[in-house]
């Protein structure tokens, strides 16, 4: 696999990456552990929801997916909508009970904090081959495993000036990013671990973004059910603001 890995673009990587075997449909539960130190003290908000997935063998869309929050009791119904075209396109809606109706995010809004976490409204958008000129920069041991280091240098708007991708050589799976707001200034990185097989599919379990500034946010996955049966009304602007 290493040797194969060698002979290979960047492009032709993240091919790899984003061909990877995915379920047509998947629940999950995800824990949120939003972590910050205030006079010494570590603190830590815990937020708890489900999400819905599915993805799209053909048509204008690429994959929908509906995270419901339901712990603690102040976010629950809260919901995130995304849409996620074959065009590279994103659309997302916010729902909040108290407001009782649904809100576009809009461009300028993609650099928000998601939920008070450490991942930004942008982090959570699945990005197309095409979206980032990309370069392979070295092969690189990451905790044992070898990994094809990539540059991806955004073409259309972004928060970010760049992105620098571990990739594991033997299962195409990302294993870390680091995001950087300008060339040579690391903004946060993102760590990805503890990886399952379910039926198959091979899916992370943890994943924690930790800025340069010491805030932290663990995202741990639960439950992963691959291939259930999920109505295309779920992912519905009609369906998020059910409560």
């Amino acid at each position: 696999s290493s040797m194969v890995a060698q002979d290979l673009s960047a492009l032709e990587i993240m091919e790899k990456v984003l061909n990877t075997l995915k379920p047509n449909t998947s629940v999950s539960d995800i824990k949120l552990e939003i972590i910050r130190v205030k006079r010494g003290k570590e603190k830590i908000k815990v937020r708890e929801f489900t999400s819905f997935k599915k993805n799209y063998k053909e048509g204008i869309f690429k994959s929908k997916s509906l995270a419901r929050f339901k712990n603690p009791i102040t976010v629950k119904g809260t919901g995130l909508l995304s849409w996620i075209y074959r065009n590279g396109k994103t659309e997302q809606w916010f729902f909040l009970p108290k407001l009782k109706t649904a809100k576009q995010v809009k461009a300028k809004e993609k650099g928000k904090s998601f939920m008070g976490t450490d991942f930004i409204y942008e982090d959570l958008e699945n990005r197309k081959i095409g979206q980032d000129s990309l370069a392979l920069l070295s092969t690189e041991y990451l905790n044992g495993q070898l990994c094809q280091v990539i540059i991806a240098f955004p073409k259309s708007e972004s928060v970010y000036h760049s992105r620098k991708i571990w990739i594991d050589s033997l299962n195409w799976e990302i294993l870390k990013i680091e995001y950087y707001s300008q060339e040579s200034i690391k903004q946060k990185t993102l760590t990805i671990s503890d990886f399952i097989e379910k039926n198959g599919f091979i899916i992370p379990t943890k994943m924690v973004m930790e800025k340069s500034n010491g805030k932290k946010t663990i995202m741990e996955i639960n439950n992963f059910k691959p291939n259930v049966g999920l109505k295309d009304e779920i992912f519905s602007e009609s369906f998020l603001i059910k409560i």
